[in-house]
């Protein structure tokens, strides 16, 4: 499970991601202490957060902006310690699943036209990382621009922080200032990537999983060689049940795979939707109705961009699962069946195939807590929701 065998720059970030933060998987007691260590750090910045902000909005209840952009960064941070909390109470089957994958999707033994669909699955996977990387880079950048633009006017016994501490500390002075300044950055970017790292992590999976049902696909397509008149029906219906039972057990395996996906990732999906549509809310109230500087309002401007990227990705990743799972019936009842003779193999290929197509009309996916399946459908169902906020929003600041 070393970073250094995975050739694929998608999978190295999101490896780094969670290694940052302190949820990956740990093989001796050295790296286990390591773990642990940097999991009690990522921990101590999340409730510093916590703290900060939620202290901010008790002294700031007159600014409305403020107080919001108070609460945006709140449900962030609790987020980010809710999906650290489940990922950390299932570590085992999490491991389970980085493992299985390791050894069955991150390989390059696959043939040319295998090569092919995977080649597909890595460069959405690296256009993901980058994305959501170069976002959230992009909006925690402007958490220190805002109090060092704001800083060139005031004197060096004025200067702002980041985050506004409610203590009778000289914060202002050198090096205080200073100390604190990096500290609070520091907490920002253990933040930042806590609240990406395991989105981050299961979008990818979730690609790698739709791309070996494409690749199961078209094994099911081409498990039937040209037929003349030399073919020896016999020996041919014995190879043709050889490739159907590897199949079968590959399509097994893929669907314990999707369960226990399922399982890790459900309540943090829940999670993510309940507070999706509150938090690009606040972000578009942010960027078009308060009065806030022009840095701050670009905190949220990046922000909202990917939120609305991230649950794009996210639901196409988990609607695709869907869809792909399902095509599995098609091509299994697309294959040359028909012209097997009804001898023991040919009536043992043909119920094989039955119960495999039956079985590919009950679709994977991935749910939000088991309430319902999440697919493109739930990203305008929650936009849809966003908007009705943010009119009811912008109707009581108008009052």
């Amino acid at each position: 499970m070393q970073a250094t065998k995975y050739r694929d720059i998608s999978l190295k970030c999101g490896i780094f991601l969670l290694k940052l933060v302190g949820l990956w998987m740990s093989m001796n007691s050295v790296e286990e202490r390591r773990r642990r260590f940097t999991l009690f750090g990522s921990v101590f910045a999340l409730s510093y957060g916590v703290y900060v902000n939620v202290n901010d909005i008790l002294h700031s209840f007159d600014d409305l902006s403020h107080c919001i952009f108070l609460t945006c960064n709140t449900l962030c941070i609790l987020l980010a310690i809710f999906k650290i909390f489940i990922l950390s109470n299932h570590r085992t089957e999490f491991k389970e699943i980085v493992l299985y994958a390791q050894k069955h999707f991150w390989h390059d033994n696959y043939s040319k036209e295998e090569r092919v669909l995977y080649g597909d699955c890595q460069r959405f996977c690296k256009l993901w990382v980058i994305l959501i990387c170069f976002l959230t880079q992009a909006s925690l950048v402007f958490y220190f621009v805002t109090p060092l633009t704001a800083n060139m006017s005031r004197n060096k016994s004025d200067r702002v922080l980041p985050f506004k501490m409610w203590v009778d500390w000289p914060l202002s002075d050198t090096p205080y200032y200073e100390l604190m300044f990096t500290f609070q950055a520091l907490c920002v970017y253990q933040i930042g990537a806590a609240y990406i790292c395991s989105d981050t992590f299961f979008c990818m999976l979730n690609m790698h999983v739709i791309c070996q049902f494409r690749i199961l696909n078209y094994r099911l397509l081409n498990m039937w060689p040209v037929i003349d008149e030399r073919t020896n029906m016999t020996e041919y219906t014995n190879k043709c049940y050889t490739k159907l039972i590897d199949c079968i057990k590959n399509h097994q395996s893929l669907i314990e795979f999707c369960v226990k996906l399922e399982n890790v990732y459900t309540l943090t999906i829940l999670g993510h939707i309940v507070v999706f549509s509150l938090l690009m809310c606040f972000d578009t109230y942010e960027v078009v109705l308060a009065k806030v500087p022009t840095t701050t309002r670009l905190i949220f401007l990046f922000h909202m961009i990917g939120s609305f990227i991230h649950i794009i990705f996210f639901t196409y990743s988990c609607g695709g699962l869907i869809e792909e799972s399902m095509d599995i019936a098609t091509a299994t009842y697309a294959g040359m069946w028909t012209v097997l003779p009804m001898n023991k193999v040919g009536k043992m290929i043909r119920g094989n195939m039955k119960l495999m197509t039956v079985r590919s009309l009950q679709p994977c996916c991935i749910t939000a807590g088991g309430f319902f399946p999440v697919s493109l459908k739930t990203a305008t169902a929650l936009m849809s929701s966003t908007m009705s906020y943010f009119t009811l929003m912008r109707e009581r600041s108008a009052e």
